[in-house]
């Protein structure tokens, strides 16, 4: 949920920008690939600070009610028994899995000039999410599954996948290593793709919601 909300926020910033035409001031005074990572920092940066704050307001809630409750606020969400191995990969795999949407989110909200576009021009990303989201709660019956095990390599799914296998089977390490830094590299190349995309995408205005937009963007960063 926080990836889809901070996601569309993304897409739909730059869509108002476009509207606005305030994207070309801020062209002329900074690079459009300097905007596009200070998007997903800074939207990244507010959504971490809403996550904690309400993960702090449920813990004080619930620790007030303390004295109802046999082990408090762990035991009340069946986390008494957890490893801090995995909150650590909780958090490693959420920031890695928002990245990774939001390079995408980036990339595709610059290629639409209206804010009522921009649910058309994401539903690509919403629909590898939504898969994703299945794909790992099939793995709460069936974790050994096949299906899971290659997702769990697959970038776009591994964030789910693999955090789930890490949660419920004792798998090797090099396994959680290779999934991390398959899911980097493809940050990194989303990255690179998306700053070309978006260069030339924030110069296109008018109706545009097809992916086939992407040839005319990588044309017009050329040009640039």
């Amino acid at each position: 949920m926080a990836v889809i909300m901070y996601g569309n926020m993304i897409a739909t910033d730059i869509a108002n920008e476009k509207t606005s035409r305030v994207m070309e001031i801020l062209i002329s005074s900074s690079s459009p690939v300097s905007q596009m990572f200070a998007k997903i920092l800074a939207i990244g940066s507010v959504g971490l600070l809403q996550i904690v704050l309400f993960l702090g307001f449920g813990y004080t809630m619930i620790q007030q009610k303390q004295s109802e409750m046999a082990d408090g606020f762990f035991q009340f969400f069946g986390l008494s028994g957890a490893n801090v191995s995995t909150f650590i990969y909780a958090i490693v795999f959420f920031l890695l899995g928002y990245f990774l949407y939001a390079t995408l989110s980036a990339m595709l909200g610059s290629l639409v000039s209206r804010t009522e576009d921009v649910s058309q021009i994401m539903t690509p990303v919403m629909l590898l999410i939504i898969v994703a989201f299945f794909i790992a709660m099939f793995g709460l019956s069936m974790p050994n599954s096949q299906l899971v095990t290659i997702s769990s390599f697959i970038p776009f799914f591994s964030p789910m996948a693999m955090f789930l296998r890490v949660g419920m089977l004792n798998i090797p390490i090099w396994e959680v290593g290779l999934s991390i830094l398959i899911l980097i590299a493809t940050i990194y190349i989303l990255a690179v793709i998306g700053a070309r995309v978006y260069r030339g995408g924030v110069l296109i205005y008018g109706k545009s919601t097809s992916l086939k937009d992407f040839k005319r963007a990588f044309q017009l960063s050329k040009k640039e």
